[in-house]
Formats: structure tokens, sequence, C-alpha cells
């Protein structure tokens, strides 16, 4: 009953199919991998939060600091 030649056109497109889908997988999986890569490249960022903070700490400091002593006209 499956030896006829509609069987063997289904079985090609079988095999048809599942060429496409490892293809498909192959490239999905490069694309994951490459998004990944991209990912872990690119540079950390310190929170907000601890970024505020630092600038708020500089900030004070420069305020706190001592003027200059500016000569007096004589």
């Amino acid at each position: 009953m499956l030896a006829g030649p509609d069987h063997h056109a289904m079985e090609n497109n079988f095999y048809a199919l599942e060429m496409l889908t490892a293809e498909r997988l192959t490239e999905a999986r490069l694309a994951a991998r490459r998004r990944d890569l991209l990912a872990q490249a690119r540079a950390r960022r310190r929170p907000l939060r601890a970024r505020l903070g630092v600038a708020l700490i500089a900030l004070g400091e420069w305020l706190r600091r001592d003027p200059r002593p500016v000569p007096q006209p004589a």
C-alpha cells in the first residue's frame, strides 16, 4: 500500500522538512549565541543609585574645600 509514487514524494518531503528544521535550529542557536556574546561584551554600568551617591560625595567634598587665599590689595 505504501509502495506508490505518492509514498516516495512524501518521504522526500519529510527529508526536506527535517533538513530545513535542522538549518533553522542551527541559525537560531547562532543568533542566540551572538546575542549572549554582545550582552557579555557591553560595559557593566553601576546602578543609578550608586552613581548618584558617588556624584553627591564628590560634590560635597568639592563644596567643603578650603577656598584659595585671594591676594589682598596693598
